[in-house]
């Protein structure tokens, strides 16, 4: 992040917005957790559609497989 605490150092000239916001919850600044009805197993099988697709995802797609990684981190760590 900058001094400022504004758009993460990552690229400045390229938004991605999705990416900062990955970014920024891997950094723990902020705490997010699964729902109680969440199942934990649901963004693993997520994770693993992803990876195991022949198609490259977009930069939301791999957005949203980093920030469910974090989450599930935190519940495995619990």
């Amino acid at each position: 992040m900058t001094e400022d605490g504004g758009t993460p150092d990552t690229d400045p000239d390229h938004i991605d917005p999705a990416g900062d916001l990955a970014d920024y919850i891997e950094s723990n600044e902020v705490n997010i957790q699964l729902s109680e009805d969440q199942n934990p197993e649901d963004l693993r099988e997520f994770i693993q559609h992803i990876e195991d697709s022949d198609q490259p995802a977009d930069p939301g797609t791999n957005a949203a497989v980093r920030i469910a990684r974090t989450m599930l981190d935190d519940v495995d760590n619990e």
